[in-house]
């Protein structure tokens, strides 16, 4: 009966909910995944929308990026509800950020906002300036990253938009800071979103704070304390299948390792990133020859 469907497919998206809170974003993904698959079922569109649009926000949190774009621009053609038009239009930058067209996830970004922006809603106009500064920040335009950061920050700190994402926001900002080589500045920053995500038990936050870290003491030398915030951030890229903090890691850890003459351990890190990279056969010689630290985005990913 229909009735038994909705009732499913209500307790689907809200155990999916729960467990992007958790971080469990895998079985998100199957929840969500049931749900847009009920829909269809139902042969109702609005649920089918909020589904596909849950969906996605699933598969961006576990990197399968290309997954997570499929779908959005028919949302965007066909819906005038503006809590699906931010969705989708949120969702669908930030998968073309993370795949490095950047020119065509800006537009969508700023759509986001402005979407957010009629809803009147501190939160999605806090994270909307959020996207942006990182597309920003992709395009190495630093100050104008910074800038997005601090708009967003400041839309949190008045209060209205709670706490939800101050933490991936703080987390942002220190890793621009780092990019500007204001390192301690940065490191102060990343730690105190590390312990607001703590408390959130926001783990992908926790695991990028990590990571971040590990980066930011490898540029300090204090290559022990890396070592240490880098296996952390491992350890649970590991656990949640977080494909790219796995990427970043081994590169870390790599690199980590080789300044401080471990070359068993060194190995071992560039190995595992090699497998990843099976049609770049030549990928661990050239880092091992050649310190890309400076270069290299830990937020886009090569």
């Amino acid at each position: 009966m229909a009735v038994d469907l909705i009732a499913r497919y209500a307790e689907l998206t809200a155990e999916g909910i729960l467990q992007i809170r958790r971080g469990d974003f895998r079985h998100a993904v199957d929840n969500f995944e049931e749900a847009r698959q009920l829909a269809g079922e139902l042969q109702d569109p609005q649920l089918h929308v909020k589904a596909l649009c849950n969906l996605s926000t699933a598969r961006l949190a576990v990197g399968d990026v290309q997954q997570a774009e499929k779908g959005l621009r028919e949302i965007l053609l066909k819906t005038h509800d503006l809590q699906m038009v931010y969705h989708a239009s949120s969702n669908l930058a930030s998968a073309l950020r993370r795949q490095g067209r950047l020119e065509k996830a800006l537009p969508f970004a700023r759509r986001a906002l402005q979407a957010a922006i009629e809803l009147d809603d501190p939160v999605r106009k806090a994270a909307s300036h959020n996207l942006i500064a990182n597309i920003h920040l992709n395009m190495n335009y630093l100050d104008e990253a910074m800038a997005e950061y601090r708009h967003a920050l400041a839309l949190n700190e008045q209060g209205a938009a709670g706490w939800d994402n101050i933490d991936c926001i703080k987390e942002n900002l220190g890793y621009c800071l780092l990019l500007k080589k204001r390192i301690q500045e940065g490191i102060a920053v990343i730690l105190e979103a590390l312990q607001i995500a703590t408390a959130n038990q926001n783990v992908r936050c926790i695991a990028e704070c990590n990571q971040d870290l590990s980066f930011a003491y490898m540029q300090t030398r204090e290559l022990e304390q890396a070592e240490v915030c880098g296996e952390k951030a491992l350890a649970l890229a590991l656990e949640h299948q977080f494909v790219d903090f796995q990427k970043n890691c081994y590169y870390l850890l790599g690199e980590i390792n080789l300044l401080l003459g471990n070359e068993e351990k060194s190995d071992h890190y560039f190995d595992r990133l090699q497998e990843l990279y099976p049609h770049l056969p030549v990928l661990k010689d050239f880092l091992r020859s050649f310190d890309v630290s400076s270069i290299i985005s830990l937020k886009n990913p090569f």
